[in-house]
């Protein structure tokens, strides 16, 4: 797959897909939770939203790192050849909840617009330091932000 189709293949799962895992970190055990989330056109961030009176808020905030997986699996066996999955890895810290970033998140999420705006709720963002992307079960490329 060239260099221009990866990229374009990563910004169309990004794009559809609503849901990823986050894993966060605490004392050196992996944390996971499903989040509703979105990428900038760039790739260079993704945003998602957080109560902050959770385990989720704390890690993030106290280790800053945080990795995210988003796949298209339809938990069929064509997954074995079709199925794409990314690892997008980084750098995580809340964000401001400026209407441009309003705006880009209620895009794609409107149901969730109760939920971002609560003031119990954060807006996160990653900061990508790479993505790998796996396609066709094993073949495996990491691109650098």
């Amino acid at each position: 797959m060239s260099e221009k189709h990866l990229m374009e293949s990563l910004k169309s799962l990004l794009k559809e897909q609503k849901l990823a895992v986050l894993a966060s970190l605490h004392e050196d055990e992996p944390y996971t939770n499903l989040v509703g989330f979105v990428a900038t056109d760039d790739l260079k961030y993704i945003f998602f939203v957080t109560p902050v009176a959770t385990r989720k808020y704390s890690y993030l905030i106290t280790s800053g790192k945080a990795s995210m997986m988003i796949d298209n699996r339809s938990n069929d066996e064509s997954d074995f050849k079709d199925a794409m999955a990314v690892n997008a890895t980084g750098k995580v810290m809340e964000a401001e909840k400026t209407d441009e970033l309003k705006d880009l998140y209620l895009e794609k999420h409107p149901y969730l617009q109760d939920f971002l705006l609560s003031p119990s709720s954060a807006l996160m963002r990653m900061e990508v330091k790479s993505y790998i992307v796996a396609s066709r079960f094993q073949n495996v490329v990491k691109i650098d932000m």
